[in-house]
């Protein structure tokens, strides 16, 4: 297991339903971060499509083949861990909003059908929601995968973590008129649980809706080590992996939990 990652947050806007476009945008992007060499590039929530519900059954199954292959040869050709943010996965029928994380060689880590779907968005009339969590090894380091609305709802995080997740990668498009819920919300998921949250939003505005940007890296003490503006931009950082086991040892919260209080295992 290495204990210290360099990671790269692509903050990139998006063009509704034109996935070759964006494509080309994310492998741009590759070329020019591959000098500083990151051991893991994560990109934003349906970051290849967009949300464009009434086109999606027929992009999911024309267009997701195309890129799960993109982002394979990208891993292989960059030698670079890539968490894929979210595309819309067409799975016998059923259109899941799901993310996908690639190694080094372009091999298939873990996949996240996302759980907790936006009514507001209309997410739960085209997608089916998720049944499992999104575990994976990443460099031999346990991490989790939540998707957007997904911070909402402590519960998954907390089960990622009781699980050995020591960082979880949240691709998300959320919009600037909550800007405030989200810093806050992901701070709070990286403070309870004592491990690294590593955040990637979408910028740019899509219809009526501007979205936030401001993707963060926040870590174990809830502090915000690296951050994005409103604007496109890649973040970077490198993460110590060995202060997780810090934190919890300082305040060893998972110890002292009382689960037969809560009603929860």
């Amino acid at each position: 297991m290495i204990n210290l990652l360099k990671v790269a947050v692509f903050q990139i806007d998006v063009k509704l339903g034109d996935p070759d476009y964006n494509r080309l945008k994310v492998k741009a992007l590759l070329e020019r971060v591959k000098f500083k060499k990151p051991d893991v590039v994560v990109l934003p929530e349906m970051w290849d499509t967009s949300y464009d519900l009434k086109n999606l059954k027929e992009l999911s199954a024309v267009e997701a083949p195309k890129t799960i292959k993109f982002i394979m040869e990208m891993a292989a050709q960059f030698q670079v861990n890539i968490v894929a943010g979210s595309i819309a996965l067409n799975e016998k029928g059923k259109i899941y909003n799901a993310s996908l994380v690639f190694s080094r060689e372009g091999k298939l880590l873990g996949i996240y059908r996302k759980v907790h779907l936006f009514g507001l968005m209309n997410e739960d009339k085209v997608f089916e929601r998720g049944r499992e969590l999104g575990l994976f090894d990443l460099e031999g380091i346990k991490c989790g995968l939540m998707l957007c609305y997904d911070i909402r709802f402590p519960e998954l995080a907390r089960a990622l973590a009781l699980k050995g997740a020591q960082i979880i990668f949240v691709p998300a498009q959320w919009p600037l008129s909550r800007l405030s819920h989200w810093r806050t919300l992901l701070q709070a998921r990286a403070i309870e649980n004592q491990l690294y949250v590593v955040a990637a939003n979408r910028y740019g505005q899509e219809g009526k809706i501007e979205f936030a940007g401001n993707s963060l890296i926040i870590d174990p003490w809830g502090e915000i080590v690296a951050g994005g503006s409103e604007l496109e931009a890649v973040v970077f950082a490198e993460i110590n992996i060995d202060k997780v086991k810090e934190v919890r040892e300082r305040i060893p919260v998972f110890k002292d939990r009382a689960p037969e209080v809560y009603g929860l295992s």
